[in-house]
């Protein structure tokens, strides 16, 4: 309890708690990047951080949905419940961390507004399999920041508990939408059905938590007989132990009826702090002590002691024999009731631990007891990071040479994209140029169509394809002469497969393709990056196919709500210096669902 509000009302509790919900969050984050890194070489530390935080995100959340219901189920579960909006900011932070990279990642350096390419990139709202997945991680991480910024008691005071309670019960909201988002999003490329099995757990045991402590609560719930005078007949006087209380349903509310010193007091059982179960509380010198953070009311008129302000409704309560009955009409908070005295010896006082939360030391039973589940959590911090790790698929033999600068001379081809053709072992390979960012190379070159130029830039391959991202420097030429370009044309194909955008898929996203990776290609297309058709010939060869219009110039924008998407197209299909090209209008493109190739 407090009569001021500070940033952290530190204890030596508080401090126990938060070093070990930071240190097991350090040794998960370190887990993951260690067994990423050994167990996926290629991978980018992009990609690692990305999935490190979102998945530490996704584990807390579950940790803070299994805390309630663990601790009504078990009271020694209760100092994790003391503090664990500590617990919900760090999960906010994870989120934020994680979507902070991915937003970066996937949607900036491109030519619209981060945020807006975030709701604007991915518009199939129409379908399940490719339905818009970071939208809802948006929202929810939306969520859980409201939920950390009003997380501190000066708001909780200011919107009042129920309000407050409300608001932050949109927690369950933000974990379906994170559910949705992981499920839509990133399974859709990681297939692996043990890393769905894995969330359907999580799913299940949250579910199955809430769903177990719900039941044990039921009878408290079920309205009690009335009596000609009003009074209700609320329990038998040997269910009220000594220092403890019994609980009801009684018009509606519950009520907590305690025992103290063979006198019988009845208050809400609603704590004002945060809603509280009173009733589970234990009396401490003639206050009832809530068990969720130690608020304490008086039993004779339900108001704390001075110089603290908080109160609760107070009941009328006598005895018949040996059943206890209740007045269901609550008195206004603060009014003071004689409390009634009863005859006879009362049960034994529970010899159980109680824990209160400001107190700087937890009772030994209760704190020794802890150790055990939480070095389990440690003990999963280690091993489940290394298990979703190993569970992905390995990422594709690409290469980004970043900060590392080459010079390069060939040919240039500034149409239908500029192309460079590398000399290399006595022949030319060509490479792809592009600029820093989601962006194709410069409309300058134009003036260089022909010629033979030194480009300087870092490389990028995958397999046969390169490509160059151009440094800073201008391109230079070395000679006025031009060469016409060799042209094969092979004739008109009915192709199958994906598009993408050719600058992450060669090696500066891992993975380059897939749903996941479908809002940066649709940045980097649109940018003016070369797009690329990958098909699978019936031998199970890929091919790559620059897309081109009709009349071989670029064309791109048109495509960006098909990136990701099985499609069918139909057009010609030529090899102009070693580069296939496939030339299409943007309308003979059609998702293979709207041809019945495939299910939605």
């Amino acid at each position: 309890m407090t009569v001021g509000y500070k940033a952290i009302g530190w204890n030596r509790q508080k401090r126990i708690y938060d070093a070990v919900a930071v240190g097991g969050l350090f040794l998960y984050l370190a887990t993951f990047v260690v067994v990423g890194l050994v167990a996926h070489p290629g991978i980018t530390i992009e990609t690692l951080l990305i999935r490190a935080f979102g998945t530490a995100a996704l584990l807390l959340l579950h940790v803070v949905l299994a805390i309630g219901p663990l601790s009504r189920l078990d009271r020694r579960f209760l100092p994790l419940l003391y503090n664990r909006r500590h617990l919900g900011v760090i999960t906010f932070v994870m989120g934020f961390a994680h979507g902070a990279f991915s937003i970066f990642q996937f949607h900036a350096l491109g030519d619209v507004n981060p945020l807006v390419s975030v709701l604007t990139s991915n518009t199939r709202w129409d379908s399940v399999a490719q339905f818009p997945f970071q939208p809802l991680g948006l929202i929810a991480l939306v969520i859980l920041f409201l939920m950390a910024a009003t997380s501190h008691d000066f708001w909780l005071a200011n919107l009042t508990a129920p309000t407050w309670k409300r608001l932050h019960l949109a927690v369950y909201a933000a974990y379906a939408l994170v559910v949705l988002h992981v499920a839509l999003g990133v399974l859709q490329h990681e297939t692996h059905p043990l890393l769905a099995a894995t969330l359907l757990t999580g799913v299940l045991v949250v579910a199955g938590l809430h769903l177990v402590a719900a039941l044990r609560e039921r009878n408290a719930d079920r309205a009690p007989a009335g009596e000609d005078d009003g009074f209700v007949d609320f329990c038998a006087l040997d269910e009220i132990p000594e220092g403890r209380a019994a609980i009801r349903s009684v018009g509606g509310e519950r009520v907590a009826v305690f025992r103290d010193q063979g006198r019988l007091s009845a208050l809400s059982n609603v704590c004002q702090h945060q809603n509280g179960p009173l009733g589970e509380g234990r009396v401490v010198n003639g206050c009832a002590v809530c068990p969720w953070h130690g608020y304490e009311y008086r039993l004779r008129d339900g108001a704390s002691p001075p110089p603290f302000t908080e109160k609760v409704p107070t009941f009328r309560v006598r005895t018949d024999g040996e059943r206890v009955l209740v007045d269901p009409r609550p008195h206004p908070p603060g009014t003071e009731i004689e409390p009634v005295a009863v005859e006879g010896a009362a049960p034994e006082a529970p010899t159980d631990d109680f824990y209160i939360g400001y107190q700087p030391h937890a009772p030994r039973s209760i704190a020794a007891w802890l150790r055990t589940p939480i070095a389990g959590l440690f003990v999963l911090a280690v091993l489940i990071p290394a298990y979703l790790v190993t569970a992905q698929a390995q990422f594709a033999d690409s290469v980004f040479e970043f900060g590392t600068f080459r010079q390069f001379e060939g040919r240039l081809d500034a149409a239908p994209y500029p192309v460079l053709h590398v000399e290399d072992d006595g022949g030319s390979r060509p490479h792809y140029l592009v600029e820093f960012g989601k962006r194709g190379a410069r409309t300058e070159l134009d003036e260089l169509d022909g010629r033979r130029v030194r480009a300087s830039g870092q490389l990028i391959y995958r397999d046969q394809l390169r490509m160059i991202e151009l440094a800073e420097e201008a391109t230079v030429a070395l000679d006025g002469t031009t060469e016409p370009s060799v042209v094969t044309e092979l004739g008109r194909f009915e192709l199958t497969g994906e598009i993408l955008d050719s600058k992450c898929y060669l090696g500066v996203m891992k993975p380059g393709r897939g749903k996941p990776h479908r809002g940066c290609a649709a940045r980097c297309i649109s940018g003016g990056v070369p797009p690329l058709l990958v098909v699978t010939d019936r031998a199970g060869t890929q091919r790559h196919l620059l897309i081109t219009g009709v009349s071989g110039e670029p064309i791109g924008e048109e495509l960006v709500h098909l990136v990701a998407e099985p499609v069918s197209v139909e057009g010609e299909v030529l090899v102009a210096d070693g580069l296939w090209q496939l030339r299409a209008a943007a309308t003979d493109f059609h998702r293979l669902a709207e041809l019945g190739g495939a299910s939605e």
